[in-house]
């Protein structure tokens, strides 16, 4: 019983000998990295040993250190949107990027340090970019384009209708961002450029800085719904526009009454604007939809206005009148959006339900005297005095 426990004792202590001395021995080794031309070593106290076996210490972080200080990134394809100028589009094509493959260097590590020759050589692999110029490409497809007319506008009204369409042309969203009319316009000032045109407020048409503002967001609005994009935002004229049909305008004022809508098409909206003679045009840009958008509306009630204001004059004629104010009837509409697919309406929804006030007409007629004499065979009119 003695003899084996004295074999024992012996037996643990020459294997304590032994691990003792295989660690020793760690302390003089040394292990070389090659990754791409770079040269990593590592000595002694970094080097251990478990088990029988060499191990470097820390090795998930020394691998990942080596990673990124030898790392070619990838490069992403890039676009550029100008809108409203032919090319809209611009790219730059994609890089791969290269780095190493942590994996197999982790094993090559270990056979170096435990039966290889203290030599390890990192191999690379190729790291694609996440954006490339195809993926962009697809979101160039023409999804809607609206367009209105302001032939009869002002100069100045013309002038706001251009300045913020201008503003808005070459609008990007992402995927999943919100856009806002206030926000990308800014305020309505002389400071900002706009100029005094006629505005709808309180149901008068009267003068303010901006006027023909809202035809902009009003066509903007109709091009989104076009586009299939959510409108989150839209508010209606107390009077009927011109240039829009009933329920599709879209009203828009400083800080109190905006449009908004939300890209929730998967991909990228591009948004271009532009005006062209006299009209304004919007046409948005994105991934190819599945379905088509069509867009209707109904008159639920139509009420004339009240009788003309009618004042003289007396510097008109007899006979002629001018109209000084244009009467407008009273007008309840509905819009509505079509959903198609190939064709074929597959559902029909209700956007909203709007009342428009009616406008009094105002005329003069006028009441200066026309007082004839005979020339020869001809009758001329002068003027009474």
């Amino acid at each position: 019983m003695k003899a084996i426990k004295t074999l024992t004792i012996l037996a643990i202590a020459f294997t304590a000998i032994a691990f003792f001395n295989i660690k020793a021995s760690a302390l003089e080794l040394s292990l070389t990295v090659n990754a791409n031309g770079k040269v990593f070593e590592f000595y002694g106290e970094e080097i251990g040993v478990y088990k029988g076996r060499y191990y470097l210490k820390c090795i998930d972080g020394v691998i990942d250190g080596i990673y990124y200080d030898t790392l070619t990134p990838p490069v992403n394809a890039t676009v550029s949107f100008k809108g409203g100028v032919s090319p809209q589009f611009t790219y730059t094509s994609e890089k791969n990027g290269y780095g190493i493959d942590k994996q197999k260097l982790k094993k090559d590590i270990d056979f170096a340090l435990n039966g290889g020759n203290l030599n390890a050589c990192a191999e690379f692999i190729k790291i694609p970019p996440e954006t490339t110029k195809k993926d962009l490409e697809k979101c160039s497809f023409l999804r809607a384009t609206f367009k209105t007319d302001y032939t009869l506008s002002s100069e100045n009204r013309k002038h706001n209708i251009k300045l913020a369409t201008s503003k808005i042309n070459g609008t990007i969203l992402s995927s999943g961002q919100a856009f806002s009319f206030n926000q990308i316009v800014g305020e309505r000032t002389e400071q900002n450029g706009f100029k005094n045109a006629v505005v709808i407020e309180n149901g008068e048409y009267v003068n303010g800085v901006g006027g023909g503002v809202c035809q902009v967001s009003t066509t903007l609005y109709n091009c989104a719904l076009l586009s299939g994009l959510k409108t989150t935002e839209r508010h209606a004229h107390t009077l009927l526009p011109t240039y829009v049909e009933p329920s599709f305008d879209a009203m828009v004022l400083d800080r109190f009454c905006d449009l908004k809508f939300l890209n929730d098409s998967g991909g990228t909206v591009f948004i271009s604007a532009y005006t062209q003679g006299d009209s304004v045009c919007f046409s948005i840009y994105g991934l190819k939809p599945v379905y088509s958008y069509e867009l209707s509306h109904v008159i639920l009630s139509e009420t004339p206005p009240p009788t003309p204001e009618t004042t003289f004059d007396s510097e008109l004629f007899e006979g002629q009148t001018v109209i000084i104010k244009t009467p407008k009837n009273a007008v309840k509409s509905e819009g509505y959006i079509k959903t198609l697919l190939n064709g074929k309406v597959i559902k029909s929804v209700k956007l909203h339900t709007d009342n428009y006030k009616s406008v009094q007409g105002k005329i003069k007629i006028g009441v200066k005297k026309r007082e004839q004499e005979i020339t020869g065979d001809n009758l001329i009119d002068k003027l009474a005095v």
